[in-house]
């Protein structure tokens, strides 16, 4: 009996079915409750809990007990090298960091390319009456559409923005789709190095949608390689794009120059090619 013939016979797993279709919604949600997973999903709460404990258990998903949202966690299905150097640079950048969330009053994220998307690397937001919409914010940001994305692209090498966007424009995702665009990806690459900075894709979300907010977003590299990138995320109805960049984007900056000069000193390198 050939491959084809034998895989065309045996029967498909349901239960991991359903773990995966919980698993690809936790993930485009970025941070999801289990009440929006019933919704989503169509599962029963009780099929869901089962799920959720599964996936919490194989490291794939872990609860944030504030917010009462399932979210991935920031390595997941990585190699032990990925997640041993993502974990250091979280640590060589806390300092700077914390200096740098006590010049500004609004969310700090730093966040690495994980593969087609960044990935934040925690989720120590401040909890004050400035901070913007936490689900929005999300963990695994798309790289179309958020400011540490669009960074990204804009100051990586050319080599490799042009393997992000070829892979890209293969993805069914809507928020994806940009990619299809090759003179729009150049005008934003240009935009972003003229400015020294890149901003999240303002018409992401509709003027009124509870999740509009705005982030700008710096580099952190070594050599040419970019390592991460910072942003900071308010509302637009407190402050302009113009307001947060005069009063923050130097602060950005010298975060990142100094994390960057901690990388040096410590000789942690470039991530794995996992990460």
């Amino acid at each position: 009996m050939s491959d084809t013939a034998g895989a065309q016979s045996v029967k498909s797993i349901d239960a991991l079915r359903r773990g995966l279709d919980v698993m690809l919604a936790i993930q485009r949600a970025s941070a999801v409750t289990l009440q929006e997973l019933h919704r989503q999903t169509g599962l029963s709460k009780a099929t869901l809990l089962r799920i959720l404990k599964t996936l919490q258990q194989a490291g794939w998903v872990e609860r944030n007990e504030l917010e009462k949202r399932y979210v991935p966690t920031s390595a997941t299905g990585q190699s032990g090298a990925a997640a041993a150097w993502r974990t250091r640079l979280t640590a060589l950048a806390a300092s700077p960091r914390a200096t740098l969330q006590r010049l500004v009053p609004w969310p700090i994220d730093l966040g690495v390319r994980d593969g087609t998307a960044m990935l934040i690397l925690d989720t120590d937001r401040p909890r004050n009456g400035l901070a913007v919409n936490y689900r929005a914010l999300g963990f695994r940001p798309p790289m179309l559409l958020s400011s540490l994305g669009r960074c990204y692209l804009a100051f990586c090498p050319e080599a490799e923005r042009r393997e992000i966007v070829a892979a890209l424009a293969r993805s069914p995702n809507d928020f994806d789709r940009g990619a299809r665009r090759p003179d729009s990806i150049r005008r934003m690459v240009a935009h972003a190095r003229d400015q020294g900075y890149a901003a999240r894709d303002p018409t992401s979300t509709s003027p009124d949608s509870p999740d509009r907010f705005g982030a700008v977003a710096v580099p952190v590299r070594l050599g040419e390689q970019v390592v991460g990138c910072l942003s900071c995320a308010w509302l637009p109805a407190v402050k302009s794009e113009r307001e947060i960049v005069s009063a923050h984007l130097g602060d950005l900056q010298q975060a990142a120059q100094s994390i960057e000069r901690r990388l040096r000193q410590d000789g942690l390198g470039l991530p794995p090619a996992s990460a």
